[in-house]
């Protein structure tokens, strides 16, 4: 058996700590597949204003046949200007939190490894969850150390629950290109492109 660390349903297990779980090999291709599926469907298009980006899809659990994660964001790259706000809206239909956190490129999970590992001590998953005191609610927003304010920088995280919505300027500077993940749900990702 092969042991592998996801962050799974933080509101009924621990949302930043690991929760470790062994799976047997056909569980991991089964995940596979479906995290294949959510990468295919993802799109690229931009938001009706270029401004909000809302999770959608769901979860399914068949026994003895298949795990299914269709969340994603949507649109998975957007274009916005300096200055101009961004909103993350809680739009799926699952009770799962998201965050909307901006890593660097090489930080950007790219393997069904990488995805489920996403959260172990020393990931950017891990660093994400650092960043905040106690268990979050609602939405908010983390303006990361080092970092300039509204959503410029590596580690800023919108954080929304379902029902909610979070709206922040982005201050990074024209010609910059941030790249995000939810760090609970790790294969959902996307790129912003500051213009």
């Amino acid at each position: 058996m092969k042991e592998i660390n996801v962050i799974r349903r933080p509101t009924t297990h621990v949302l930043f700590g690991v929760l470790r779980t062994a799976a047997r090999p056909a569980l991991v291709l089964a995940a596979a597949a479906a995290i294949t599926l959510v990468f295919s469907a993802a799109g690229t298009g931009d938001a009706s204003n270029g401004r909000i980006v809302r999770t959608q899809g769901d979860e399914q659990f068949v026994p003895n046949a298949k795990i299914q994660a269709t969340l994603k964001f949507t649109p998975g790259h957007i274009t916005i200007a300096s200055g101009e706000s961004l909103t993350l809206e809680h739009g799926d239909k699952t009770q799962d939190p998201h965050t909307l956190s901006i890593v660097d490129t090489n930080e950007v999970p790219s393997t069904i490894d990488d995805v489920f590992n996403c959260g172990a001590p020393g990931t950017v998953c891990d660093e994400i969850f650092s960043q905040f005191t106690g268990q979050p609610s609602g939405a908010m927003f983390i303006d990361a150390a080092g970092t300039g304010a509204g959503i410029d920088g590596r580690l800023d995280t919108l954080y929304v629950e379902p029902g909610n919505s979070i709206t922040e300027p982005v201050t990074a500077p024209s010609g910059t290109t941030l790249y995000f993940i939810c760090a609970i749900h790790a294969w959902m990702q996307g790129s912003i492109d500051v213009k």
